[in-house]
């Protein structure tokens, strides 16, 4: 199975020659039969509209019809909470991963709370947070009654690692960096920070699916299996990884009401959360997963050509396009328009009946939340608030058609002209 490095170069490789010299997958090794496939499973009805994630799109007729075939399979057993396909998942994650253990839990969210209390995070501690992400980040640090301090971000849109150092105190436990829109940028930066301050990192990897390396680089990874997500299951889904037997051990006792692991009534812990998977969920991501490599090439190759066919406008200094191509899943897809011209251009396409948007639109110190509202510190966020201000997103995911890319292409350049 390719991680999404290795797919990031097959799709930068197809779309500069238009065939690959990789022999180690099965995964077409020419553009044009990429091309047809990335047309022919869009189901795209050549409208004059544009969407930015249309929901009825989520899946492929090819997924579609192997996840009835399951739900059935499930549905005659009766066993759509416990059974044995979350094992399954968490044996498949572990190998994908290379991880000791895999938790699987009912979102990302709780994956999240549930990694804190598995690192010993609790009342009164504070977490290093970055403040653009969306608000399960730090919703997770405020279930274990942590605070999150905010670090600035720097131009990859995830926390600049040179920002660490003065939001240290005797209260800090952990960082909690996020590969926000699917960027793995400054990881190795982050974990050097917290080694350098002897503190634990939990990862935010919601939108990063794919990414095996980055589980060297902290204690912890939290996945989310969203619908909308690269790989996303029918309802709310995720997943903790970790190298560590300890947290493993301690991540299960939190995830089911803090019963000792396969002892469903003898608790271990005070409490615990009730955030196991499903096993129809569970079903549901093995079978999804096996269309996994071939709909991170196809939304890579997009995003390559993205890259490719904005280049000028780039060079323009009309947008800027993301820092990061290599260690990217292109969850989203996101550029930053110069000259304040960002909610014209939101204007414009939508008159042109193109989708854009902006993720997530509120910094967690700009809410009207008590925290948001008494937060201290918030003269030194500037660089963070400009970054902020420019950045939207443009059309990108799974089953996206290269007539809309085009459509989307023409929009930018017919505004900037």
């Amino acid at each position: 199975m390719l991680n999404i490095t290795d797919i990031n170069h097959l799709a930068a490789e197809l779309l500069l020659s238009g065939k690959t010299r990789c022999e180690k997958t099965h995964l077409p090794n020419a553009i044009k039969p990429l091309l047809e496939i990335i047309n022919n499973e869009s189901c795209y009805n050549n409208n004059s509209q544009v969407p930015f994630m249309p929901l009825s799109r989520l899946n492929s007729a090819g997924e579609l019809a192997a996840c009835r075939g399951v739900m059935e399979r499930v549905s005659a057993t009766g066993q759509f909470t416990g059974g044995d396909f979350i094992p399954q998942l968490e044996k498949l994650l572990e190998a994908f991963y290379q991880a000791t253990a895999c938790v699987a839990t009912s979102s990302g969210t709780d994956a999240l709370n549930i990694a804190l209390k598995s690192i010993g995070v609790g009342a009164g501690d504070e977490i290093i947070v970055p403040p653009n992400s969306f608000a399960a980040t730090e919703n997770a640090i405020f279930s274990v009654g942590a605070k999150p301090v905010y670090a600035n971000i720097d131009d990859s849109f995830n926390i600049d690692p040179a920002d660490i150092a003065r939001l240290v105190t005797d209260k800090t436990k952990a960082i909690l960096p996020v590969c926000l829109y699917g960027s793995m940028r400054n990881l190795r930066e982050i974990a050097h920070q917290a080694e350098q301050h002897e503190l634990r990192v939990v990862v935010d990897a919601a939108q990063c699916f794919g990414m095996p390396e980055m589980l060297r680089f902290c204690d912890a990874i939290a996945l989310s299996f969203n619908p909308c997500k690269n790989i996303g299951g029918f309802g709310k889904a995720g997943a903790l990884l970790t190298s560590s037997s300890e947290i493993a051990k301690k991540a299960r006792q939190f995830s089911y009401h803090g019963f000792a692991e396969s002892k469903k009534n003898l608790k271990v812990q005070n409490w615990g959360f009730n955030s196991r998977m499903d096993n129809l969920q569970a079903s549901l991501l093995i079978t999804k997963f096996n269309f996994f490599e071939i709909n991170a090439l196809k939304r890579s190759f997009l995003a390559y050509r993205y890259l490719h066919h904005l280049k000028s406008l780039d060079e323009a200094h009309r947008i800027i396009l993301p820092l990061e191509t290599v260690e990217n899943t292109w969850h989203l897809f996101p550029i930053r328009i110069n000259d304040d011209k960002r909610n014209e251009l939101l204007r414009y396409a939508k008159i042109m009946n193109i989708e854009f948007d902006t993720y997530y639109p509120t910094l967690g110190y700009e809410g009207i939340n008590n925290y948001a509202l008494d937060y201290q510190d918030k003269t030194n966020y500037a660089i963070t608030s400009n970054i902020h201000a420019s950045v939207l997103h443009i059309p990108l995911h799974n089953h996206m058609s290269i007539e809309e890319q085009d459509k989307v292409i023409a929009v930018l350049y017919d505004f900037f002209k």
